[in-house]
């Protein structure tokens, strides 16, 4: 979300924080802790605040802004704890307690980002990485980026920044002049197992209400509201969800080249049920530039270049419309378990036995996958005989000097959702592993500016109802994300509802890649994940032209590249854009 915040805990000589003079006076200030914010701040008594939008867990949920006083003492009372029970939103909760320690709550949403650097006699967390690193030398942590070009899924709460980690969503850093420890205060597999998992249809009405609840307190946050609208499933039901009570809500369809680059025709489909325009802006291949990064204060090389074209059309959108924050229906895949795997097929086995369903289960994944029985028993067998063994980290190492990769650090700990109660569910651990990967796409903008970003179906409602759904609803019927085409039937329309597959920007990429492939070359070559030894520079010679349906070669090209783009903006001596920054 856009909106800077610095908070300096156990502020004295050791601190360093620099560069705030333009962030104003304190938005709260004691002796054991000072916060600046420019997002919203809710007062906590006198010993914190809570920095960003907080909701109620009521029905429907409502929009705090301020605490009575026996609120506040309970939330004192529990360093902040009692918060994930009776509210949500996208926060950070700051609380200091009476021994001068005191505790960062991340909400488990993810929606707002908080990094942070420790010292041995306090911490300082930021939302913006800016504020926490200086471009130079030594900036860049090349072992991080070799990991996560790798696998996403082997990052931990390390940062591809020397020395800047990542606060995870549900943890706490409690921190103290003596020590700082972190604390998981929310975990996803609290949800996984409910003692009555929900039938179809209720689960389905469950979301509905859930989903609007969220969608609608969102709306009510803003008078004009941007959406991107791909014409699937999951930007749809944010827009339905956000349109009741938006002010003023800007639906805007992204066209590029390629067969599935042009969604026009289901956008309009759903504007025009809503009542609304839809607003169709063009991918301009001129606004990519490969040397410059799409996102570089973000802390992690993942941004792909299409991100340059989206903002120039953002920014351009923005000065003939006033909008004051961007929703999109990322995280819909992830929260909704789009599973196209057996594992649906083993939960359900492991959790009721051989009943007449499991039967059920197998033709639902056959109709969604293509694949024939005997096939889907094989691959639920492999599946089945390694329950209970440690989540496989899939790797990715295409491009990658096996030099490199052998003599990287010894694995770094994974993150603790990846550390699975023994009686977890296959399928479920699966989904868990897609909410991790939707946190990597929430916060992929230059937040000094762009737009605020709300993903919606991110919401720990949201969230925790989901993963309490079993896995064979979510393809009950042969469907992806059953639950959720069920949840919204009559109001997002048939024919998205019937949508299995959409389009996307893979025919801009292609057309990015053929445009720059010369330029990418030498750009890696001369580079410096190359001259690191991190690279195996035969991908280049041995990259073939990508057709219509995309090259797997070209794509990684591209990733690297952009992850090459990053290395080289934080090791630039330059200064920051905007001057904020901390030693």
């Amino acid at each position: 979300m856009a909106g800077r915040f610095i908070i300096d805990i156990n502020p004295g000589a050791s601190s360093q924080v620099r560069s705030v003079s333009d962030m104003g006076e304190p938005s709260f200030n004691n002796p054991a802790v000072r916060v600046w914010s420019h997002l919203p701040v809710i007062r906590i008594g006198s010993t914190g605040c809570i920095i960003g939008h907080l909701f109620s867990q009521t029905s429907p949920s409502r929009r705090v802004l301020e605490f009575d006083t026996e609120t506040a003492r309970a939330i004192e009372a529990s360093n902040g704890r009692m918060l994930l029970k009776e509210f949500w939103g996208a926060y950070v909760a700051v609380v200091a307690g009476p021994d001068g320690a005191v505790s960062v709550l991340r909400d488990p949403s993810g929606l707002l980002p908080c990094y942070y650097r420790t010292r041995a006699d306090g911490a300082v967390l930021a939302g913006d990485v800016a504020d926490l690193a200086s471009r130079g030398a030594g900036a860049v942590n090349l072992t991080e980026i070799g990991r996560l070009l790798a696998s996403p899924d082997a990052m931990g709460r390390n940062t591809c920044l020397s020395g800047v980690s990542e606060l995870l969503a549900g943890e706490c850093l409690n921190s103290s002049p003596a020590r700082n420890t972190l604390h998981e205060w929310w975990s996803p597999w609290e949800w996984t197992c409910p003692e009555t998992p929900p039938k179809f249809d209720d689960a389905a009405a469950r979301l509905r209400k859930v989903a609007f609840d969220c969608g609608g307190a969102w709306a009510s946050c803003f008078h004009s509201i941007l959406i991107g609208v791909s014409g699937g499933l999951d930007s749809s039901i944010v827009a339905c969800c956000a349109h009741p009570g938006a002010a003023a809500l800007h639906c805007v369809n992204f066209v590029s080249s390629g067969a599935g680059g042009d969604e026009r025709r289901y956008a309009s489909v759903l504007t025009d049920a809503l009542g609304l325009r839809l607003h169709e802006r063009h991918f301009d291949i001129g606004s990519v530039v490969i040397e410059q990064p799409a996102a570089p204060t973000h802390p992690w090389p993942n941004a792909a270049y299409f991100l340059q074209a989206m903002q120039a059309t953002h920014s351009a959108f923005r000065d003939d419309q006033p909008v004051d924050a961007y929703f999109s229906g990322n995280g819909g895949d992830n929260v909704f378990c789009s599973l196209r795997t057996a594992a649906p097929f083993v939960d359900r086995f492991m959790s009721q036995g051989s009943r007449s369903g499991i039967m059920n289960t197998l033709r639902d994944i056959g109709v969604l996958t293509g694949a024939d029985g005997m096939t889907i028993l094989r691959h639920a067998w492999d599946i089945y005989r390694k329950a209970g063994s440690p989540p496989r980290t899939l790797c990715d190492t295409l491009g990658l000097s096996s030099s490199f990769f052998e003599a990287m650090a010894p694995q770094q700990p994974l993150h603790p959702w990846l550390n699975p109660p023994q009686n977890a569910l296959p399928g479920k651990i699966g989904h868990v592993k897609q909410l991790l990967r939707a946190h990597r796409s929430i916060e992929l903008y230059p937040r000094q500016t762009y737009l605020t970003h709300i993903a919606p179906l991110m919401s720990q409602p949201v969230v925790e109802l989901c993963l309490s759904i079993p896995t064979w609803l979510w393809v009950h019927g042969g469907a992806n994300r059953a639950v959720a085409r069920a949840a919204f039937g009559g109001i997002v329309p048939d024919e998205l509802l019937r949508r299995t597959s959409k389009g996307g920007p893979s025919g801009f990429m292609r057309d990015i890649y053929l445009a720059n492939r010369s330029k990418a070359e030498d750009f890696l070559r001369g580079g410096l994940l190359a001259q690191a030894g991190m690279l195996d520079l035969s991908i280049l010679s041995q990259a073939q032209l990508p057709t219509a349906a995309g090259s797997q070669s070209a794509r990684r090209i591209l990733a690297i590249c952009a992850a090459e783009a990053w290395a080289q903006w934080w090791t630039s001596s330059d200064g920051l854009k905007g001057g904020h920054g901390m030693k």
